[in-house]
């Protein structure tokens, strides 16, 4: 073959050695690969734990209340983040505010109102204004109706401030909270034998509070050490004379390194009180205290654990300057055995509580307004679990939680007997609260599931709890257990609708018959509490919301479906049944 007739014959079959070529390199060739079985999780790539970007050049404060009755107070718990976010809600286009406003039996009127500018290159600024009251007549376990008016009422400014670097935000607010000691646990007779003398019975007491202060955090994301920073002044005020300040200090500063951090949380505050006994020596002219804390951790964060270390020092100055400490470890650890879907976590916390009267009225609005409250030192907690998430909808979180606290508060009441020269007795029945101490150790079992898709939402928590007492039998007004359900669906795009049960176990209620005598007459050789069970409260609840227009809405509240009359504390039972009909308006 001659040179000329190779050239054709290479032309020629060039493009089917192209197309072979072509052919060999497919990427959509199916093939069989024989490995060996890896199971996974279905859609488990989709888990992460990526950071979430801040964004800072919108600023829509949102604000969710809803109507309820007053809670039980019990055993506060550990709340650990989950491990992963369950869901990200829909970005909506801000607005300037809403106005609500509803009405309810019981003469029970509800407004709201919420302004704010639309979001700005360096300032956010808004007001909120919030009012709730209730006139109901509450049915005591003596079978008596009496009047327990109750009323909320809350103004509040807010500001935003951006600069390059850092968020400064500024919170003005002034909140008055309104009850009566409308409470009693014993009978009819014994009722309006106390009515005819007491000062105390029925009367209506208020509680006001004053705070200013602001946050300053950076924002820079290059910044080696990063930084946020509190400062408020609370004024607490009541209308039977006590009063309180409060001035407190916050700083959480991070030193970041290329494998660890370093974190410095500090803390200050200063207590000056006046118009309420003493604890240690019942004078109740002005008295100052103090706290101090600092708390000192190493971070460390790799593929499938992460650790914090560190130990918690404090101490409280009493007004008497008395000085108590207290030191204990700091220390959080968590493993990743399944990244994003699966955690083992175990740690350790303590530290003192100053019980502030402003947060014990909060606590229990019945208490003795006279009342100094000694501070509380939970001396150690340990806590462990696990939890993660089953599917992309179902998250979970099992704990075991062992803290032993000292000189923790608990509440009771009295009925003084003072006993005259003719033989009979005259009964002083006090139906506020006075604090009793008691040294305690708290196990709790506890647990959630939560259940989330685009359209429902379930959540069930609950909580076990053993108590080993030093000085008393029972624990007074401390549940064995707690447990609630929450739900919300979202029907259609017009209809939303929530309901939740939020179920109390039994606990005991004390009262101490304290005899005394004004006459030099000889004591009784022992004192003793009379005990009064409080059942099981059972609360349920619902409401749901219809869009009528495009800002506008219709809403309907529901508390105490059952109406069930239980008691929040002892001798005081909860209102009944409770129906809101209300609308509200976005702008």
């Amino acid at each position: 073959m001659n040179i000329k007739a190779k050239l054709y014959s290479i032309l020629f079959l060039m493009p089917a050695l192209y197309a072979a070529g072509q052919e060999n390199n497919n990427l959509n060739k199916e093939v069989e690969v024989i490995k060996n079985y890896q199971p996974s999780i279905s859609e488990a790539y989709k888990i992460g734990k990526n950071p979430v970007i801040d964004d800072t050049t919108s600023y829509t404060p949102t604000f969710i209340y809803n109507i309820y009755s007053n809670d039980i107070k019990v055993e506060k718990n550990i709340n650990h983040f989950p491990v992963v976010k369950l869901s990200s809600p829909p970005l909506e286009r801000s607005n300037n505010g809403y106005a609500k406003a509803a009405l309810g039996n019981a003469l029970t009127p509800y407004g709201e109102l919420v302004i704010n500018t639309s979001p700005g290159r360096n300032t956010d600024f808004g007001v909120h204004f919030y009012h709730f009251s209730s006139r109901p007549n509450v049915r005591l376990n003596n079978d008596l109706k009496v009047k327990a008016p109750y009323g909320n009422s809350m103004a509040r400014i807010f500001v935003k401030n951006y600069f390059r670097k850092s968020v400064l935000q500024w919170d003005i607010r002034y909140q008055r909270d309104r009850i009566n000691y409308y409470g009693f646990p014993g009978d009819t007779a014994s009722y309006h034998k106390f009515e005819k003398s007491s000062n105390i019975l029925n009367n209506n007491q208020a509680f006001n509070n004053a705070t200013a202060g602001f946050k300053l955090n950076n924002t820079n994301t290059r910044s080696k050490v990063d930084y946020e920073l509190e400062m408020k002044y609370n004024y607490f005020w009541n209308n039977t004379g006590q009063a309180e300040h409060q001035a407190n200090y916050k700083g959480l500063f991070i030193r970041r390194y290329r494998d660890y951090q370093l974190a410095m949380d500090t803390r200050f505050d200063f207590f000056s009180k006046s118009g309420i006994i003493h604890n240690f020596d019942s004078l109740s002219n002005a008295h100052n205290s103090y706290l101090a804390q600092i708390s000192p951790e190493y971070y460390v964060n790799k593929d499938i654990f992460e650790l914090r270390a560190g130990v918690n020092l404090g101490t409280i100055i009493n007004a008497d300057s008395t000085m108590l400490w207290h030191i204990s470890p700091k220390i959080y650890f968590a493993y990743h055995p399944i990244k994003g879907v699966m955690a083992v976590f175990a740690g350790t916390d303590g530290g003192f509580k100053a019980n502030q009267y402003n947060n014990m009225v909060a606590e229990n609005p019945y208490i003795d307004y006279n009342t100094d409250m000694k501070p509380t030192e939970e001396i150690i907690r340990l806590y462990g679990g696990f939890k993660g998430k089953i599917s992309r909808r179902l998250s979970y979180l099992v704990d075991v939680n062992y803290s032993i606290n000292q000189n923790e508060a608990l509440y009771f009441q009295t009925n003084t007997r003072y006993s005259t020269q003719n033989g009979t007795d005259s009964i002083a029945f006090n139906n506020m609260f006075t604090p009793i101490y008691d040294d305690f150790s708290v196990l709790k079992f506890g647990g959630e599931f939560r259940f989330s898709s685009p359209r429902t939402t379930i959540d069930l928590s609950g909580n076990y709890y053993i108590y080993d007492t030093k000085n008393m039998e029972q624990l007074p007004h401390l549940p064995d257990y707690n447990i609630a359900l929450e739900t919300s669906v979202n029907i259609s795009s017009r209809i939303n609708t929530s309901a939740g049960v939020q179920v109390t176990g039994a606990r005991k209620g004390y009262v101490w018959n304290d005899y005394t005598s004004n006459y030099n007459l000889p004591l009784p050789t022992s004192t003793q509490f009379d005990e009064y069970d409080l059942e099981t409260a059972i609360n349920v609840y619902l409401s749901a919301e219809y869009k009528y227009q495009k800002n506008m809405y219709f809403f309907i509240n529901a508390n105490n479906i059952l109406n069930q009359n239980y008691q929040v504390m002892n001798g005081y039972n909860n209102h009944g049944l409770l129906i809101m009909l209300g609308a509200r308006v976005s702008f």
